[in-house]
C-alpha cells in the first residue's frame, strides 16, 4: 500500500468516474456503470482488492479486502491502517463484533475496519461518505 496509503483514498470520495480511472494505478478487474475495481499483488499468495463505487454525486465509498496466506499479515496490515490516521480527527472508536467504525468529527466520512476473518487471512476496511 506504499503507492498510496488507504486513508489518502478518503480524498477520493466524490470523484468522478474518469478521475478515479485515470488516477488509480492497480490492475482494472471489473467496471460497471456505477463502480471500478482494481487488482494488486503484493506477494506469492496475497492480493488486494480495491472497489469504488459512485453514484450522481461522484465516489461515496471505497473498500479495501486484502487476502493474505498469514494471519499475521492481516493484523500487521489492519495495524497500519490505524497508524496511518490521525484520530485526533475522529470520534470515540466503536467496536462491535471484530468490527471497528471511525466517524470523522465533521461528520462527513466513515471508516470500518473488518476483521472478523482474519483467521482466514482476510482483511476489509471500508470509508464511505457520509450522505
Amino acid at each position: 500500500m506504499a503507492d498510496k496509503p488507504f486513508t489518502d483514498r478518503i480524498n477520493d470520495l466524490n470523484k468522478d468516474i474518469e478521475t478515479i480511472r485515470k488516477e488509480e494505478q492497480g490492475k482494472l478487474i471489473n467496471e460497471g456503470l456505477d463502480r471500478l475495481k482494481y487488482e494488486y499483488e503484493i506477494g506469492k499468495n496475497d492480493k488486494y482488492i480495491i472497489t469504488y463505487i459512485f453514484d450522481e454525486k461522484g465516489c461515496f465509498e471505497i473498500s479495501f479486502d486484502g487476502y493474505f496466506e498469514k494471519e499475521e499479515d492481516v493484523n500487521k496490515v489492519l495495524e497500519s491502517f490505524t497508524k496511518e490516521l490521525n484520530l485526533n480527527l475522529f470520534e470515540v472508536p466503536e467496536e462491535d463484533n471484530n468490527l471497528v467504525r471511525l466517524k470523522s468529527l465533521d461528520k462527513k466520512f466513515t471508516i470500518e475496519f473488518d476483521y472478523k476473518n482474519s483467521t482466514r487471512g482476510i482483511a476489509k476496511a471500508m470509508v464511505f461518505a457520509n450522505i
